[in-house]
């Protein structure tokens, strides 16, 4: 067994060793990628996933975790990146992927993203990049009209489409369509960028509805109140934020971003299949012309913004660059019905498995050196799977429960 999962390390350094990648694992790093809803962010979570189960990165905390768990990652990154710039014996330097969402099972990351997680993130760059130490940040942003749609056809649709008619779900609480929806959710994308503009609103009734004989009736709509509206410092604030930040991209450009994630961060298996990709109308001169229109007047700060991170990725896109993308671009492949751009991803040494049957066939926890929290962390739960899992060799019967995504 140990003979299979050490040919499997050496193919996941080889396998992918392709023409379009331009960079190389680091030694010690810290990645932190800020999700807003619905611009490839499952997807992105999935192939940070297969980064830790290739045994090269660590992804230790839920992407909704609380001031504690950050302040205790911080306290552990800095205490192994310090061993490692002092040589210690047997030390070997962190390497560790975060995500910033928010909402479960805490929205502290998100409600703080702007005064405390970045500011963090910037020190230990300031602090630790100088001295060997990979620190850099991401975010992708969607075009609005097709960033909206996505939101409403994943979240909303199905809120307005019930029998009976209640006090949060139906035509009186939720609107009967995605023009009266998004009459009451404005800019969804600086929004949630910023995190303290009531982002749970996002997903709440639009509408204020009351019991009648019968059922319900609506009222009005509910008022977003003003503090949690976008104006335009808000707008130069998430500028500000952006033009920090070392990788940024647009969803209808994934596959750059991916590359530039891969040249910036050190993150070597960027082969993947899109996730949670709807099957909506998608094309704007195909839409309800009223709907296109509603959903521009509730966007007047997320186009601006949009173009500016647009203007950023494009600035990274040199003839080099591009050739590389067309590369990787043409290097996908169709497996077992699904397109995996750039490639087929080399097979995983480890994957997660249910705790308790681990346990119960006495299989062994892998912890790889570098780890930082030898149980995996907030993420020993897996996506949408809510039992606790572990992390372990490959070579055994347990179905996977997470990480095998792209595999």
């Amino acid at each position: 067994m140990k003979l299979v999962v050490l040919l499997l390390l050496i193919f996941a350094v080889v396998g992918d060793a392709t023409s379009y990648l331009n960079s190389t694992l680091p030694s010690c790093a810290l990645h932190l990628y800020r999700h807003v809803s619905k611009t490839g962010g499952t997807t992105v979570r999935f192939l940070f996933d297969k980064q830790v189960v290739m045994g090269e990165w660590e992804y230790p905390l839920s992407y909704g975790f609380k001031e504690n768990e950050w302040e205790e990652l911080l306290e552990r990154w800095r205490g192994a990146a310090d061993k490692w710039i002092l040589k210690d014996p047997g030390s070997e330097g962190p390497r560790v992927l975060v995500e910033v969402r928010g909402n479960w099972p805490s929205n502290w990351p998100a409600e703080n993203f702007v005064k405390r997680i970045m500011p963090d993130v910037l020190r230990l760059k300031e602090e630790y990049g100088k001295l060997g130490c990979k620190v850099t940040t991401s975010f992708i942003m969607r075009e609005p009209v097709a960033q909206y749609l996505s939101f409403y056809h994943y979240y909303i649709k199905k809120l307005q489409d019930v029998e009976v008619d209640s006090l949060d779900k139906g035509i009186a609480a939720r609107g009967k369509n995605i023009e009266e929806w998004a009459a009451n959710v404005p800019d969804m994308q600086v929004r949630e960028l910023l995190g303290t503009k009531c982002t749970t609103q996002m997903r709440e009734p639009g509408y204020v509805v009351q019991q009648v004989m019968g059922g319900v009736e609506r009222v009005g709509p509910k008022l977003l109140p003003k503090q949690c509206q976008v104006r335009p410092d808000d707008l130069r604030t998430f500028k500000s934020l952006v033009k920090q930040m070392d990788v940024v991209g647009v969803t209808s450009r994934f596959d750059e971003f991916l590359l530039q994630l891969s040249d910036v961060a050190g993150i070597q298996h960027v082969q993947y299949v899109m996730s949670n990709s709807g099957k909506h109308e998608k094309r704007e001169d195909k839409l309800d012309p009223e709907d296109v229109k509603a959903i521009k007047k509730a966007t007047s700060f997320d186009f601006p913004a949009y173009r500016y991170v647009l203007s950023l990725q494009d600035a990274y896109a040199t003839p080099e660059f591009q050739e590389r993308l067309e590369d990787f671009q043409g290097s996908s492949v169709q497996a077992g019905g699904r397109k995996m751009v750039g490639g087929k991803p080399s097979p995983s040494p480890y994957k997660w498995v249910d705790a308790a049957e681990a346990k119960a066939q006495q299989i062994e926890r892998v912890v790889p050196t570098f780890f930082t929290e030898p149980t995996g962390g907030g993420q020993a739960t897996a996506y949408i799977y809510m039992k606790p899992v572990m992390l372990v060799e490959r070579d055994n019967n347990l179905p996977c429960r997470k990480g095998c995504t792209f595999d």
